[in-house]
């Protein structure tokens, strides 16, 4: 009979800690939320930083109704300041890097102030949902300034490049039409076309959504190295302003018309930029294409 006793009393007391453990704490705005690991000495989020982190939302009935968890890349967001209370935004101050909690909310807060999008099926109005959120990494204000003054950087160092690349390319199209005593009509993007064989009749000029044929050869502005052509008797086609091909063809075409012949000289910025392509074509290359618009 005694052990009975025990037996029962060492039951009712697990069931007593359990019950404790699976107890909601308050803020004092009424947000319940339960610490499930507590990583000690993590970073915590901070105004002006960042957070990732992954998250399930659960139903009244506890079904999952949405969940990243499964995805490798946790979500990124700049640390969120708490517009209203109570709400997940306060939550996030409630934890470090690495902490796993729960949250009970109102769904028609959550999906109406935070998400800013209608109930999704399965979560009732007025109900309220579980938000588990699991922590990744939090940076602070001071590394996401850094990163910034970084990029800001790098961007400024891409704007100077691609000026000089702008100049260098500006006089090797100037010196090639001088050298050749060309005389050339610019596009609004800096191609020029020279027209070798002029259609002079009524007919209008190509225009967007012109679907045409052409045949042509590409060169390498200047080192005069020929990288492509049509094959003999056989004509490419495109339609005109879609971007299936270079910007420069899309902005060369339009200053023709059916029957003309004529250069297109392309600035590497409307070419292929600093990629190139391939083997034939290096990094920051101007171009000269001879076509024929055929049809």
């Amino acid at each position: 009979m005694l052990k009975k006793s025990l037996s029962l009393l060492a039951g009712a007391f697990l069931i007593a800690s359990i019950t404790s453990c699976n107890k909601f704490k308050k803020t004092d705005s009424g947000l319940e939320y339960q610490i499930v690991k507590d990583s000690v000495g993590g970073p915590s989020p901070e105004k002006g930083g960042y957070i990732t982190f992954w998250f399930a939302i659960k139903n009244d009935k506890d079904s999952i109704i949405d969940t990243q968890f499964s995805d490798p890349n946790p979500v990124g967001i700049p640390t969120p300041d708490a517009a209203y209370k109570p709400s997940i935004e306060e939550g996030f101050w409630l934890l470090t890097e690495g902490d796993s909690a729960e949250f009970l909310l109102n769904a028609d807060s959550l999906y109406g102030k935070t998400f800013h999008r209608p109930l999704p099926a399965g979560i009732a109005a007025g109900s309220t949902v579980k938000m588990v959120i699991r922590m990744s990494k939090v940076y602070t204000k001071k590394f996401i300034d850094s990163v910034m003054v970084l990029q800001e950087q790098q961007q400024q160092n891409q704007m100077l490049e691609e000026s000089v690349t702008y100049q260098k390319d500006s006089i090797a199209i100037q010196n090639y039409l001088k050298k050749n005593n060309l005389k050339g009509q610019a596009t609004i993007g800096g191609a020029y076309v020279v027209k070798l064989k002029e259609n002079k009749s009524t007919d209008i000029f190509i225009a967007p959504l012109d679907t045409i044929q052409t045949t042509y050869s590409g060169k390498l502005l200047i080192e005069g190295t020929e990288f492509d052509h049509s094959p003999d008797g056989e004509f490419f086609t495109f339609v005109v302003g879609m971007g299936q091909v270079i910007r420069g063809w899309d902005q060369g075409f339009q200053k023709l018309k059916r029957g003309e012949k004529a250069l297109i000289i392309i600035p590497s910025r409307l070419g292929y930029g600093s990629r190139g392509a391939g083997g034939a074509i290096p990094p920051n290359s101007p171009l000269v294409f001879e076509v024929e618009v055929k049809k």
